[in-house]
């Protein structure tokens, strides 16, 4: 693997009935030489060769133990290890 890999989160599609805020984290390996960052997450966007891992519908909470921010850390950790295994 000789690609760039990048943490995105992007809001997350949820009903109407629902009264918080909600996000979507990724780990996405962008193609060599793509420099930009990516408007979606999915392999669809330019730039992007792969979607590594996705977490759905994580709550955005007000302390730092929130859902987003425990998906966020873990998809940082993973980003960083396919970094330093490629």
């Amino acid at each position: 693997m000789n690609g760039k890999f990048l943490v995105m989160d992007k809001a997350a599609n949820m009903p109407s009935s629902c009264w918080g805020t909600y996000r979507r984290v990724a780990v996405v390996e962008l193609e060599p030489g793509f420099d930009d960052y990516p408007k979606m997450i999915s392999t669809r966007a330019r730039g992007v060769k792969r979607v590594v891992k996705t977490w759905e519908r994580r709550h955005v909470g007000t302390t730092s133990r929130c859902a987003f921010e425990r998906a966020l850390s873990e998809a940082l950790d993973m980003a960083r290890a396919l970094e330093n295994s490629a």
